[in-house]
């Protein structure tokens, strides 16, 4: 979806929307969000503070992701706010621009039109954990043989500690 930022009126704009499963396209096979498992909620205000833009969000939606350990997919519900400032992108025609360290807090957009699919599918990735675990004491995969140690178990781990102890 996108957003022509020349007709934001003075007091902003406020957009309610629901996106269905489908929405969701992973941008690459190792994407640990492997995709939406309920319609996504979003609640935004776009208005303009002096030269910048303000994007003030509200999410919500549960997930579907991959677990890095076991690599099981597994749901997982999501909820955040957020604010994000843009600026129309600097450039005027030099090959490199010097940001200064209030630019630092900014993205930068190089058109008139803001696309909201990006904006929700980055927040949605920022808001998730560092490391994605579908449970916490998740075992994982046996490293010799790959097999999922959650749900049964190898011999793989005895034949290991025997070869490691032959000197």
């Amino acid at each position: 979806m996108k957003i022509d930022l020349t007709k934001i009126p003075p007091g902003g704009k406020r957009i309610n929307f629901s996106l269905e499963p489908g929405w969701w396209k992973p941008d690459f096979d190792e994407d640990r969000i492997v995709g939406l498992d309920s319609p996504l909620s979003a609640r935004l205000k776009i208005y303009l503070a002096g030269e910048k833009i303000v994007v003030d969000g509200f999410l919500s939606v549960r997930l579907l992701l991959r677990c890095d350990r076991c690599l099981e997919t597994y749901s997982k519900d999501l909820t955040t706010d957020f604010r994000i400032y843009l600026s129309m992108f600097p450039f005027n025609g030099e090959a490199e621009v010097e940001l200064l360290e209030n630019d630092l807090n900014l993205d930068f957009i190089d058109d008139n039109f803001l696309d909201l699919d990006q904006i929700i599918k980055e927040q949605l990735i920022l808001n998730l954990p560092m490391k994605t675990l579908c449970t916490k004491d998740c075992k994982g995969l046996c490293p010799i043989c790959g097999c999922n140690l959650n749900t049964g178990s190898c011999s793989c781990q005895s034949r290991y500690e025997t070869l490691g102890n032959v000197s």
